[in-house]
């Protein structure tokens, strides 16, 4: 049987893509951070569309933007807090992802951003 190597090679980039963002989830960074702020956009219908959440992940950002990243952490906050809100909306009024963050003693009025991972693992950034 013969496999055609550019068909692994493209399932394996799409592993690893698949795979990345839950393992960037479990050692954020400021620039992921920042990344996942400006993506606030997004973010609120895929909080609506969630029926499950497997588990909750807080992440300070403060303990991630140190120093100057701090100002650049402000202006990202103010450039999308329109985006931010939508979130913190789509967050409450979701029942499964509400009752996760209750459950974690997450306060969704300081919340920045959010990711959520393929196995249902939502990581939230916090102020």
């Amino acid at each position: 049987m013969r496999i055609n190597k550019s068909v692994i090679s493209a399932l394996s980039v799409v592993a690893v893509m698949a795979v990345a963002p839950a393992m960037a989830a479990n050692n954020p960074n400021f620039g992921q951070l920042i990344s996942t702020i400006q993506a606030a956009k997004t973010a609120p219908s895929k909080i609506q569309g969630l029926t499950t959440v497997k588990s909750v992940t807080v992440v300070k950002a403060a303990d991630l933007a140190k120093g100057e990243n701090m100002k650049a952490l402000d202006e990202a906050v103010t450039k999308n807090e329109a985006d931010i809100t939508s979130l913190r909306t789509a967050m409450t009024t979701n029942a499964a992802v509400n009752a996760a963050l209750t459950n974690a003693n997450v306060d969704v009025s300081k919340v920045v951003a959010a990711e959520i991972a393929s196995d249902g693992i939502l990581t939230v950034y916090v102020r």
